[in-house]
């Protein structure tokens, strides 16, 4: 069974000086009008201000419509589960805030990756990218201009995601509460980013609690234990179930982010919407790389990873290394370790029957991705 540790410890014990990392899944895809209509007003005020920054934020709507709206749902399944809920519009607005600080860091990640395609897309910075080379930039300045723009563009995201909370009608009395959540999953998930970037340096050798403070940092915090307790909060839950969400939260999301990270080596990209070589040529540290370092294996893939110009047949050759030295069955053993912590949390939390059925469901699907 996989031990998913609190924020406080994680990032006191991964950050050593030697150095290191979205997104999670569900059934049924669903629209967020909050949303939407937010995107639609910042288009409309970004056009009377100037035609590419209309355009900037036509971008950030593209990006946002697609995805399963995970976030957005926790919320409304939590909220719904208790007796004193905000009205609904509260509710959707809270979780399109949940939904659209996904967007500013997956905008952000792209950047810092320097990946071209999200949900069969170009990224942000790609697509911004394209239009600098077509108007005759060099290829350099045209990715630095993709690079700004999507820096922009996330940081505009980003802001958003706190004006939507602000001007929610949220009660004046839980309001407080909601931003210190909001910013909790902020907060967390930049410590996880600058972890994955650290570990990605030469000579950085990450130990496996290293790469899981990362992997809870970075994704599981603001895509599940935060939208799952600002729904508690939101219906007026007593506060050991809010405690009890948060905990919950965090270790279904660390299981989803150990499949992303699967996802990412092995994936088909028809269905991932993302290349399953960006991993391999950025040489990012997961926890599936760990594993298969620490094997016989380990010496050949190190001289493979990391190479920008990666060619498919040495990324070809490093799925073989990962999955021969067993480090693949390694990390689904964690993820399946994950997702039975977490149904031992739902036995002792005592929740709500209609929000434990639901949540149930969730973590089986964390399981049924790497099938």
């Amino acid at each position: 069974m996989v031990t998913v540790f609190s924020r406080e410890s994680a990032f006191s014990s991964a950050r050593p000086g030697t150095g290191a990392g979205a997104g999670p899944d569900a059934a049924g895809a669903s629209a967020v009008p909050a949303l939407d209509r937010f995107l639609a007003e910042s288009t409309g005020r970004a056009g009377a201000v100037d035609p590419g920054f209309a355009q900037l934020w036509e971008e950030v709507a593209r990006l946002s419509s697609g995805g399963k709206r995970i976030r957005p749902r926790l919320v409304r399944l939590a909220a719904a589960a208790y007796p004193d809920p905000e009205p609904d519009p509260v509710v959707e607005a809270v979780g399109a805030a949940f939904e659209l600080l996904h967007t500013a860091l997956i905008v952000h990640d792209d950047v810092i990756d320097q990946d071209e395609q999200r949900r069969h897309q170009p990224t942000i910075n790609a697509a911004a990218a394209a239009r600098a080379s077509a108007s005759g930039s060099a290829p350099e300045q045209a990715r630095q201009y993709g690079a700004s723009v999507g820096v922009i563009a996330g940081d505009l995201a980003l802001a958003g995601a706190y004006r939507l909370v602000a001007r929610s009608g949220l009660s004046p009395e839980r309001l407080p509460r909601l931003l210190e959540l909001l910013d909790e999953a902020l907060f967390s998930s930049a410590a996880g980013e600058l972890l994955d970037v650290d570990h990605t340096l030469p000579g950085a050798r990450p130990e496996r609690e290293q790469i899981l403070a990362a992997t809870c940092l970075k994704t599981a915090v603001y895509s599940f234990e935060t939208p799952l307790q600002a729904g508690g909060v939101l219906g007026g839950a007593p506060e050991e179930h809010v405690a009890a969400l948060g905990r919950l939260g965090r270790t279904v999301g660390t299981a989803y982010q150990l499949v992303d990270d699967l996802l990412g080596v092995f994936g088909d990209p028809e269905a991932t919407g993302k290349s399953a070589v960006s991993d391999l040529r950025e040489g990012k540290r997961t926890m599936l790389v760990l594993a298969a370092q620490c094997t016989a294996d380990g010496e050949e893939l190190d001289a493979i990873l990391g190479r920008p110009d990666m060619s498919d047949e040495e990324a070809a050759r490093a799925r073989a290394l990962i999955e021969r030295c067993g480090a693949r069955r390694e990390v689904e053993d964690m993820v399946a370790g994950c997702a039975a912590e977490a149904r031992e949390l739902l036995e002792a939390a005592g929740l709500p029957e209609s929000l434990d059925q639901d949540l149930r469901r969730i973590v089986g699907g964390a399981t049924e991705r790497i099938r």
